[in-house]
């Protein structure tokens, strides 16, 4: 297409100023790459988003877990909610948990929880404000509509206008504002979106409310907040954006804040690959269509990397490591538009579909579809509940006084009369889980059922077929606070891993890390056998049941599934196995039975629980770029 560059405004300067605004669009304008630019620091882009990520913890977070809006560094100048925002939605779009603490600091979120009253005010002021606070509290797997007390979500809708406005006055801030319903399922009124349309300039572009008619931030904003709602790409709106993004194209492949300005940022540029992926452009091969001499929008973007890891602008004076340049590129360097896939929103629909599969005579579960509600599957679907954070005695889970732990009271003695170690930690998993004592359950003593099993090699059930029964006894065993025995713990780890599926890695990997032991060999095969798809299963297909076992495996020895060092690269966009799985699920929230109709609940079950899972921070060296570590 057609790419040309217009000159620069007398306004540089004054608009310059103004990207300094959060939320308004971001840098204007920067020194351009040369024309023969050196290397990528980080042409991985899974290497580029770890060492972004330890760029930004180690130079910018503050003492109490935020993020300051204007500083050079930690601890210059106070924590305020916007820059926390954006750092906890960089953080958790490339798979980290800003949850979990970092080298015994205090947490991005913790701070957000700390001041919610102030994290609620910000909500309430502003479209946008309240649009990026809700993107970034479904990426880092947090519900909006509970965060420290307060329904972020009803204050956002009630900001509505007449008009359509989400109490907005620029495209930017309309787009976020749409966006970030859209990210916790939220049904985006005609109004908004025919307002948001209506600011539409001419030439395809939109204003950014300070006199730049054709800002591409703005621009690049609105196109994904429409792509959102479900607003064709081939629309007139769609189309004259599109074209106006392609002609304001740099020569050296990225963008700068308006065509009226010289130069590219690290900024303009990563909004708009960001939008070509919702549109579904080819934004990563040296061939398409977007490529400049060779030159993709995601090497454009990273060519303003450092060897820091950092994101870097210039106001004139020379490149230098920015904190608002790097939050802004972490997306971007995902490969992935806005609003970013959430474990906790489609965990959230995975547990109403959970509610739907309930037996309302026992209260009960299958395991499996069409085997009729028994201990297994009840078990599973009341670990799955305790792991999302529900209470499986609470009302929504009770028929005629039943409660789950009471159905799973009165399926196990069929259960276990025909079974060995493996059945009895199933149900032993499942109890712990409810609250009920292992020790005495439907007449049984749990963990000493188990024992009763061990043979003198060490196993706890039979192992011609696979280890999950085996390793499914000693999570119950550990589940219930128990060591499993010496004999068996040294049979477990001495297993032939590099035989090992999956499912049984992950089962006997998770056992032996909450009984302390290292199985290096476990993770190995693990990375072995991970498809290119992000997931775990047979063949070709990533499956909820692999993926999960895999997962819980790999939380339970200290490493972050969702990682980038976890992800794959599929068409330029870091997918990680948790997303894989979640392109799987269907618009009731249920994953389908892939061997004949219904629903799932076996699938249904492990992808909450994987959905569910929170890993920590861990060593330094999870930071380290995939190519250098051992």
């Amino acid at each position: 297409m057609f790419r040309s560059l217009k000159l620069a405004s007398a306004v540089l300067m004054a608009v310059a100023l103004l990207g300094f605004v959060w939320l308004s669009a971001s840098t204007p304008t920067q020194a351009a790459p040369t024309a023969d630019p050196t290397p990528l620091a980080f042409p991985d882009q899974r290497d580029a988003a770890s060492t972004a990520v330890h760029w930004l913890i180690h130079t910018h977070q503050n003492d109490d877990g935020g993020y300051s809006n204007f500083s050079g560094g930690a601890n210059l100048a106070p924590s305020a909610i916007g820059g926390t925002l954006d750092a906890v939605l960089a953080m958790a779009s490339v798979g980290y948990n800003p949850a979990a603490s970092f080298m015994g600091r205090n947490t991005p979120i913790a701070y957000l929880q700390a001041n919610a009253p102030a994290l609620a005010d910000y909500v309430a002021a502003d479209g946008g404000q309240a649009g990026r606070a809700l993107l970034a509290l479904t990426a880092a797997n947090q519900d909006p509509r509970t965060f420290g007390g307060y329904n972020l979500v009803l204050s956002t809708t009630a900001q509505l206008s007449p008009t359509g406005q989400l109490n907005a006055t620029t495209a930017y801030r309309q787009g976020l504002a749409i966006l970030g319903l859209t990210a916790v399922r939220e049904t985006i009124p005609t109004s908004a979106t025919q307002w948001l349309i209506d600011q539409q300039q001419v030439g395809g572009s939109w204003d950014d409310g300070f006199g730049t008619t054709d800002a591409v931030d703005d621009t690049a904003m609105a196109i994904m907040a429409l792509i959102a709602v479900g607003e064709a790409t081939t629309s007139t709106a769609i189309y004259s954006a599109t074209t106006f993004l392609a002609n304001a194209q740099t020569e050296l492949g990225g963008w700068g804040y308006s065509p009226s300005f010289p130069g590219q940022s690290a900024n303009s540029t990563a909004l708009v690959l960001q939008t070509l992926s919702a549109l579904g452009e080819d934004f990563y091969s040296p061939t398409s269509s977007w490529a400049v001499s060779g030159t993709t929008p995601i090497s454009a973007l990273l060519s303003f990397q450092s060897s820091t890891g950092a994101f870097q602008t210039d106001f004139g004076q020379g490149p230098f490591d920015d904190f608002y340049s790097t939050v802004q590129s972490l997306p971007a360097v995902t490969g992935k538009a806005y609003p970013l896939t959430s474990r906790r929103m489609a965990a959230q629909a995975a547990v109403s579909c959970l509610a739907s599969l309930q037996d309302p005579t026992t209260a009960g579960w299958e395991q499996f579809v069409g085997s009729g509600p028994n201990a297994a599957g009840t078990s599973r679907a009341i670990q799955a509940i305790a792991a999302y954070g529900g209470d499986p005695a609470a009302p929504m889970w009770v028929y005629s006084g039943t409660t789950p732990l009471d159905a799973l009271e009165s399926f196990t003695p069929v259960y276990l009369g025909s079974g060995r170690g493996g059945r009895v930690g199933i149900v032993a998993q499942g109890v712990v889980a409810g609250g009920g004592v292992v020790t005495n359950f439907a007449g049984f003593n749990l963990p000493l059922s188990i024992t009763t099993y061990l043979s003198p090699t060490g196993e706890y059930d039979h192992t011609n077929f696979g280890y999950f029964a085996h390793g499914e006894a000693l999570l119950g065993l550990l589940a219930a606070g128990e060591m499993p025995a010496p004999v068996a713990i040294s049979y477990t780890s001495q297993l032939d891993f590099a035989a090992l599926g999956a499912d049984s890695a992950g089962i006997v990997l998770n056992a032996l890390a909450q009984a302390g032991v290292k199985a290096p060999s476990a993770v190995a095969r693990l990375a072995e056998t991970q498809l290119p798809t992000a997931g775990w299963g047979y063949g070709e297909a990533a499956n909820a049941n692999s993926t999960a076992e895999a997962a819980q495996g790999l939380v339970a020895a200290g490493h972050n599934p969702f990682a980038p060092s976890w992800s794959k690269i599929v068409s330029g966009t870091l997918v990680s196995s948790a997303e894989a799985i979640i392109s799987q699920q269907q618009p009731d929230g249920c994953w389908p039975n892939l061997f004949g109709p219904g629903n799932d609940p076996f699938a249904l079950t492990d992808a909450i629980i994987l959905l569910s899972l929170e890993p920590q921070w861990f060593q330094t060296a999870v930071y380290l770029p995939i190519s250098l570590k051992p």
